[in-house]
């Protein structure tokens, strides 16, 4: 018999051990006959684990007992899909009856002292079994009575070792159907939300909290909220998930898997006090419970009472492979230098043309960059396979400081840092990178002859450096929207539409919203005159700025030409409690349409209530409709 107990088992036999088991699954998923099943691993045992084998005291017997030993306990471990996997357990003979192992023996002078030593009922033995049935059969598993925690394990197993789409179809059938879920299936939901994620299938992820929420019980359906929130947060639309967070709240007070995902809320918001406040409430109700279980959020949460952007930072640095190092060297990024020559094109247009040492640079960062470029004027791609293996980019990056010059290379890095969807504000590598890409924008700008002339979006050249601002822009608008920042907002904006007046990213109407909310309504007379005849947000916005500066009269000429073209949008502004319409995403938002006048309605509502402006609009609106 083994010269060390089982639970000794080196690393070196993992490999075999393995080998063995899945052999003994698809042994026993052809034949679950015990009899043969123990007279074949008496057999084959041996040679499938070799190092076992040679762990046997020849004084004791052949491997082959050992192996006819290992096989009851695995036989009455494995889960067998003719007893609704679960496990067959053998009877026990008594002290003085043979041994099941088949060697003659007594069971107390056999296997009998050696059971305890060779026990895999802690085994997750599912795994092995299910890769040795077809993949149609997981649509059993619901309506048997296979453990729900072995099913999870099975699909975090096979996730982590890159088959997140097999993950995916051994979970899918828990949440078919009509009938309730219930709070059992909470942790197959979190893994199946997370290969969901792992695969990029946002529509996927959204649908299974849908359902969650629709069937679910409420504990159930309190996780899919607090899933929601997270969603909404990593979207940028933190005011959204606040609203979730509470109903997951008012559902579950007690789940404690709240705390991290408000403190996570807070610190989106840039509210460190706040945080460090709520973090030390937390931290004095969760020691209190004096739960050995719950050691690790303790540490988390003393963690962020001590430092709140440093706890938070190393969460995502932890999740992301790399990303620790990619804001130690932009920290250590140098100056920015001239190394672009702005072109001179006629008529007022320019050309960021690198110098030849860039451009080979450049050249050679695409053959080691998964190098992905948005469709059109979008600042954001889906794919993040850059962040599989970082680990060549990132040393090319320690090894090239030149390429931190590159508004190409700053712009790949910016939208490979943007996938993660990074939750911490402020000083967050996002916000580094943009920085960094914006001042070097700026210097080799200030370097040639000041004037009016343009850096257009249609030439191609230009765009990685426009894409930079334009992202700085939307990013200190969403922080914003969240109450983050002030008017970090306006002076990309500002910047992006002196260089490409075509405002291909659309910038006008948040920069005209921008200008009303801080009391500026002369800059929105200036704006919406490089635009006329433009849509209904700009032009709505005019409207405002001239009835907030008192000039009513040329505010009654404007809304004559916005009945004209923008009537949808004026009815959704004025309605009392207008439904929200439903979206086309197949065709996007229509000019004129619903969607176009509720998107409006929502942004701009607030500043016409704010201003009073809603009672002369209905005023002068019905005037006009009498003429």
């Amino acid at each position: 018999m083994p010269n060390r107990t089982w639970s000794e088992q080196t690393d070196n036999d993992t490999s075999e051990l393995s080998l063995l088991l899945d052999t003994c699954a698809r042994v026993l998923v052809k034949s679950p006959d015990p009899a043969e099943f123990l007279s074949w691993i008496a057999h084959a045992g041996p040679s499938l684990a070799p190092a076992i084998a040679a762990q046997v005291d020849p004084r004791t017997g052949p491997p082959g007992l050992l192996f006819r030993t290992m096989g009851v306990a695995i036989y009455n471990a494995m889960p067998q899909p003719d007893a609704g996997f679960r496990p067959v357990k053998l009877a026990v003979p008594g002290r003085n009856e043979p041994c099941l192992c088949g060697s003659g023996a007594k069971y107390k002078r056999c296997c009998g002292p050696l059971a305890g030593g060779l026990d895999f009922s802690t085994f997750n033995l599912l795994r092995y079994v299910l890769e040795n049935l077809p993949q149609k059969c997981f649509a059993l598993l619901p309506q048997s009575r296979v453990d729900p925690f072995a099913v999870c394990d099975t699909a975090r197993q096979w996730q982590e070792e890159g088959a997140a789409d097999r993950a995916v179809k051994l979970l899918e059938p828990w949440f078919e159907g009509s009938t309730t879920l219930s709070d059992k299936l909470e942790l197959l939901f979190e893994q199946l939300m997370d290969g969901y994620l792992e695969l990029g299938n946002s529509r996927k992820r959204e649908r299974l909290v849908a359902e969650v929420l629709e069937r679910g019980d409420t504990v159930l359906r309190a996780v899919a909220l607090q899933r929601r929130a997270m969603m909404l947060a990593d979207q940028g639309e933190v005011a959204e998930a606040w609203n979730v967070f509470s109903q997951a709240q008012r559902m579950d007070p007690d789940n404690l898997s709240l705390v991290p995902l408000e403190l996570t809320l807070l610190m989106s918001q840039g509210d460190t006090d706040r945080v460090r406040d709520r973090a030390q409430f937390w931290l004095a109700r969760l020691e209190r419970m004096r739960d050995p279980d719950l050691a690790e959020m303790i540490d988390f949460v003393r963690a962020v009472v001590a430092d709140p952007q440093a706890a938070m930072s190393s969460v995502e640095h932890a999740q992301v492979p790399g990303l620790e190092a990619l804001g130690e060297m932009i920290d250590a990024v140098s100056a920015a230098e001239l190394r672009y020559v702005v072109q001179d094109m006629g008529e007022g247009e320019r050309l960021l043309q690198p110098s030849a040492a860039l451009l080979e640079l450049e050249q050679r960062w695409r053959e080691i960059f998964p190098h992905i470029k948005p469709a059109l004027t979008a600042t954001q791609i889906l794919n993040d396979e850059m962040w599989d293996e970082p680990e060549e980019w990132l040393a090319f990056l320690s090894r090239n400081p030149l390429a931190w010059q590159s508004f190409d290379v700053i712009d790949d890095l910016v939208l490979a840092v943007d996938t993660l969807q990074i939750m911490v504000a402020g000083t967050s590598v996002l916000e580094r990178l943009l920085a960094h890409g914006v001042a070097l924008l700026k210097a080799n700008l200030n370097s040639t002859t000041p004037g009016d002339a343009t850096l257009s979006w249609a030439w191609m050249e230009n765009r990685p450096a426009l894409r930079v601002l334009a992202h700085q822009a939307f990013r200190a608008s969403d922080l914003a929207a969240n109450g983050v920042g002030s008017d970090d907002f306006i002076e990309p904006a500002e910047m992006l539409l002196a260089l490409n007046p075509n405002d291909n990213h659309g910038l006008r109407e948040s920069l005209s919203l921008a200008y009303l909310e801080r009391g500026w309504p002369e800059k929105v007379i200036t704006l919406t005159d490089r635009y006329p005849d433009d849509f209904c947000g700009p032009s709505l916005n005019r409207i405002l700025a001239l009835v907030t500066l008192g000039r009513e009269t040329e505010a009654g000429h404007e809304l004559m030409r916005a009945l004209e073209h923008h009537d949808v949008a004026l009815k959704m502004l004025l309605a009392k409690n207008p439904r929200a319409p439903k979206a086309n995403d197949d065709f996007g938002i229509a000019v004129g349409s619903k969607q176009e006048a509720w998107l409006n309605r929502m942004s701009a509502r607030p500043l016409w209530e704010r201003e009073g402006g809603l009672d002369w609009l209905e005023k002068t609106r019905k005037k006009i409709r009498r003429k």
